[in-house]
């Protein structure tokens, strides 16, 4: 086949992917032009270039041909051309050379795209940009996203100057959080919203100095094509001013007031009444992990008493297997108390600057004989970028144990998990909402490929006294949400079909807000024990 008609062939080809292309001597002079660049701009054949596309005698300001002859090895620009009818055009052009048997440049080739399309596309999404910026931070009220855990995804500015928290700072984190205690139970049911219900509630919400403010807040779901809730669209209102001004127009009849006393005393009794329950559910879920090791303890223990009291037939093994026995369970019993004593102690934490990923490969190597055991994939991905950053190691090995002893736990056997970490940095919306100064973040991932979690469950996994396994304290998770808390970072829990994925954010740049205790720290790979 000839060059000539290989050249044919490549030029048609590029025609039907709404590619012109065409080729220039030294000369400039057109040499060949495929069959779109006939169709936009004319037959170019033996004309100059600059009286195709330019339509003038001078050379095109800008241009790619001349820098390629010139010896670039490539040169791409756009330009404002006028097509064989004089129609103004955007055009992006790629030029490339063609270099000659001697080894010289002796022409040039070059690709045309028509973006005119492109053009109009982006100026349009500039204006719909500016007028979405327009109508959502120029608004008085506080308007919002919620994924489908509750946790606000987008927020404007407006938050800032209603409750005080800096955007960045509500970002990630539950509507529940700013709603006044009394109020919460309202959120229950925003989770079941039909796609034409509204939820309309007014609220008492707490403000950045512990201030009590009124809100009238609006939330519609938002679904996908598959009818699966992503999370709610909503607006809130300040509806401060107008709550005082109804408690001062009721405060003054004084009949009116008799009943108010009488209802805050009434509500006061509930509220006491609910942390009495509440003390109670939780003494109960303690009492019923407690009481079936002390009954093992006891059982076994009388039934020794009873053998060594028939001092003719006394059977060591069977008392050995007792003495085990109630070892066994009081161990089970210090596991529980240590669990509680971890979930309830107040130390703040302890802080060095260290690597996080020497600490992840020690609780992977302590780890690997369950890994092993039940013949688990473990892929390990620990991104080199991180370096040191402010870390109490011991809370911090506490953390990574727990949660990578929950994914061997829900992996089925030959299962596999992924553990990996990098650098994160705040979302796109986090950055142009208010033009926030981008953070970054140290980021850990946990994935198992175990069973989904429902949703019902995944809303109480943090919570204390929770837990679907058969024993055990549902400490491990709340020990884990307290210890990233308390770093000042934030953790998420997603389950689907691909499986469950804990996330972990951790400041990288030391924050005031870190509550610490500055000490030396003699080994940051000290011994773990991996049964706690």
């Amino acid at each position: 086949m000839s060059n000539s008609s290989i050249k044919e062939g490549i030029g048609a080809l590029l025609a039907s992917a709404g590619q012109m292309y065409w080729e220039i001597d030294r000369q400039f002079t057109v040499v060949y032009a495929n069959s779109l660049m006939k169709e936009v701009f004319g037959d170019p054949t033996g004309r100059k270039c600059k009286e195709c596309i330019c339509k003038g005698s001078a050379q095109c300001g800008e241009c790619e041909v001349d820098k390629v002859l010139k010896g670039d090895n490539r040169a791409i620009g756009e330009h404002l051309r006028l097509d064989k009818d004089d129609i103004a055009i955007w055009v992006e052009d790629t030029v490339t050379p063609i270099i000659g048997e001697d080894g010289e440049i002796i022409g040039a080739r070059q690709l045309s795209i028509d973006i005119t399309q492109k053009k109009k596309d982006l100026a349009w999404l500039r204006d719909s940009e500016r007028l979405y910026r327009n109508l959502v931070e120029q608004s008085p009220d506080v308007i919002f996203s919620l994924d489908a855990m509750g946790k606000f995804i987008f927020v404007n500015t407006q938050v800032e100057k209603f409750l005080g928290f800096p955007v960045l700072k509500v970002l990630e984190t539950p509507l529940e959080d700013y709603i006044a205690p009394e109020d919460r139970w309202r959120l229950e049911n925003i989770s079941k919203l039909d796609p034409e219900s509204i939820w309309d509630e007014e609220v008492a919400v707490v403000d950045a100095n512990g201030g009590r403010k009124y809100a009238r807040i609006r939330m519609k779901a938002s679904y996908n094509e598959a009818e699966k809730t992503l999370g709610l669209d909503g607006v809130m209102r300040d509806r401060t001013v107008r709550r005082q001004l109804e408690e001062e127009l009721r405060a003054s009849k004084a009949a009116l007031v008799e009943k108010i006393k009488i209802i805050d005393e009434l509500y006061e009794h509930i509220v006491e009444s609910g942390k009495c329950k509440a003390i109670e559910d939780h003494t109960a879920e303690v009492a019923h992990e407690l009481r079936q090791p002390l009954a093992i303890i006891g059982g076994f223990a009388r039934r020794l008493s009873k053998a060594l009291d028939l001092k003719d037939c006394i059977d060591l093994d069977k008392q050995r297997q007792y003495i085990s026995i109630i070892i066994s369970e009081i161990k089970r019993l210090e596991k529980i108390l240590d669990r509680l004593i971890e979930f309830t102690k107040r130390d703040s934490i302890k802080v060095q600057k260290i690597n996080p990923n020497d600490l992840i490969e020690y609780i992977v190597a302590i780890t690997e004989g369950r890994v092993l055991e039940k013949k688990i994939l473990l892929n390990i991905n620990l991104g080199p970028e991180i370096g040191e950053i402010p870390l109490d190691p011991g809370r911090f090995q506490q953390l990574v144990l727990n949660l990578l002893s929950n994914a061997i736990d829900a992996t089925p056997n030959g299962g596999a998990i992924d553990l990996e970490t990098g650098a994160s940095i705040p979302s796109d919306k986090a950055l142009k909402t208010g033009s926030l100064a981008s953070e970054t973040f140290f980021e850990m991932k946990i994935r198992n490929n175990g069973s989904i979690i429902p949703p019902e469950v995944i809303q109480n996994v943090f919570n204390p006294f929770f837990t679907t396994k058969e024993h055990g304290t549902g400490l491990g998770l709340a020990v884990s949400k307290k210890i990233v808390e308390d770093h000042q970072g934030s953790i998420s829990v997603k389950s689907d079909e691909e499986g469950t994925t804990f996330t972990i954010w951790l400041p990288i740049k030391e924050t005031s807000r870190i509550r610490k205790d500055f000490c030396l720290f003699q080994s940051p790979l000290a011994p773990f024990d991996e049964s706690s």
